[in-house]
């Protein structure tokens, strides 16, 4: 793991302590309580409860790497087969981005700042603008990728995932506040193939072509852009 990356796993740490969170995974109260909007604009939709295997999520602010490492390709390496190329969360990062420097510049405010305080949420806006200036990796505008992540629903399709937040740690923007935008893609699945509301408990796989393009919604704002996406749980092949 590179210090860069260690850099930018400080901050969903100090986002959940911001949040009231922990590290406790989800319980069934809390899932049923989750709501994502209908696609037609009407009211809230509630996620199903959770069973015996999504009771088992995992605890908030884990890593997608954590589980889906083993079952990734080199990141970017291009698979011959279908042209696409599998991409880790740090490849996503802007160049001469340094996380490391921001969080020095706060660390003595957060060290001192009462958890859950009013003068946390203000400092927590304070380092998420700040990471949000750096603005997304430009190099990656048009190519087709294929990146595991976490849901953060933004509507529904029936029983499937609509448009979502394609997210690095799991319970980011539902649990938890949302990642700097150039760790957030907005995601469009194609027609049939997204997956199921009981499908969010566990990462997936987004494959299509990502666009740099800076989108603010409802949940978060969003530094990256996939397409008429092909989306599928993690267990299963990407392509």
């Amino acid at each position: 793991m590179t210090h860069r990356y260690i850099a930018t796993l400080l901050l969903p740490c100090f986002l959940l302590a911001a949040c009231g969170g922990s590290d406790d995974t989800q319980s069934s109260d809390t899932a049923a309580k989750q709501t994502a909007s209908d696609s037609s604009g009407s009211a809230p939709v509630k996620i199903p409860e959770v069973n015996a295997e999504q009771a088992a999520a995992p605890a908030l602010g884990t890593a997608v790497s954590e589980i889906v490492g083993s079952k990734m390709d080199a990141a970017g390496k291009a698979n011959p087969e279908d042209g696409f190329t599998d991409m880790d969360w740090n490849d996503l990062l802007p160049e001469g981005f340094k996380p490391e420097q921001i969080m020095a510049k706060y660390q003595a405010e957060i060290q001192a700042t009462e958890e859950g305080s009013p003068e946390e949420r203000v400092l927590y806006k304070k380092v998420m603008g700040e990471f949000n200036s750096a603005g997304a990796n430009q190099s990656l505008d048009g190519k087709k990728v294929r990146i595991p992540g976490f849901v953060a629903p933004l509507d529904t399709n029936g029983d499937l995932v609509g448009d979502f937040l394609l997210v690095p740690y799991y319970g980011s923007c539902i649990h938890s506040p949302p990642p700097p935008a150039h760790q957030t893609v907005m995601v469009e699945p194609a027609e049939g193939k997204s997956v199921s509301l009981n499908d969010i408990y566990r990462p997936v796989w987004v494959v299509g072509e990502i666009e740099v393009d800076e989108i603010d919604t409802d949940l978060a704002k969003a530094g990256y852009q996939i397409k008429n996406a092909k989306v599928v749980p993690y267990t299963q092949p990407a392509h």
